[in-house]
């Protein structure tokens, strides 16, 4: 069988990994390419999610860390996203994928992988920040092929964590939820929105496509299934 190699070590490519083992392909033949030395630590992403199928058979398989903090009421998820992460990471380790840090993807690189092996680029179209130190752009003219998803539009948004709990919103461009850890999470790219309050202890910029409802990680979780359901064609 072909063994397969996922670019990108984020929620979008260990849910793929995940779904993959559920569509019985060996862990063993999977390996995960991370740029980062650390799953889940940095994360700009939201630590958010509506309840949805693929949500749920993720994490009732798993078993969650109990830093992960994962709460739902009125059907949206939340949860730390670093521990969701590390949780995934954590189970799929222990079935037998591997999963490489500190390893950025290039040209060079992916012209060593072996011809039957399967790329999967789950590492998005983010470009580089702090804390991360590859994007897609070094591998973009690749001539081998490998499955990936269609590039979007990404806009600016800003992501806050408070120790203030402010009323949970939900809107199109605003995204306010208070959450288990007693923080409050903010998402907007908004400017007449952005939090100037002095009470928040993380703050992150990140980019993602022009709804709130895209942003989520719901998702992030529905492209990484979706993204090992590719790839049946190929073996």
């Amino acid at each position: 069988m072909n063994k397969i190699i996922i670019i990108g070590g984020g929620l979008t490519g260990l849910s793929c990994a995940f779904k993959l083992i559920q569509m019985e392909i060996p862990p063993s033949n999977i390996t995960i390419f991370e740029a980062r030395q650390e799953i889940g630590s940095p994360t700009r992403s939201p630590g958010i999610a509506k309840k949805s199928k693929n949500v749920e058979i993720l994490f009732d398989k798993i078993k969650l860390q109990p830093l992960t903090l994962l709460n739902l009421e009125n059907n949206i998820f939340t949860f730390r996203r670093e521990w969701l992460e590390k949780s995934l990471s954590i189970y799929l380790t222990k079935l037998g994928c591997k999963i490489n840090l500190k390893t950025t993807i290039t040209e060079l690189l992916i012209n060593k992988f072996e011809e039957d092996e399967i790329i999967i680029n789950c590492a998005g179209f983010k470009r580089k920040s702090s804390g991360f130190p590859a994007d897609f752009t070094n591998f973009t003219n690749s001539k081998k092929s490998m499955i990936k998803s269609n590039q979007q539009k990404l806009i600016q948004w800003n992501g806050y964590l408070s120790i203030k709990n402010e009323e949970n919103k939900f809107n199109e461009k605003y995204i306010s939820i208070n959450k288990k850890d007693n923080l409050n999470e903010i998402w907007t790219c908004n400017t007449e929105e952005q939090n100037t309050d002095n009470k928040f202890i993380e703050v992150i910029k990140s980019y993602f496509p022009t709804s709130s409802n895209e942003i989520l990680a719901n998702n992030t979780i529905d492209r990484g299934f979706l993204l090992a359901n590719k790839i049946k064609k190929e073996i």
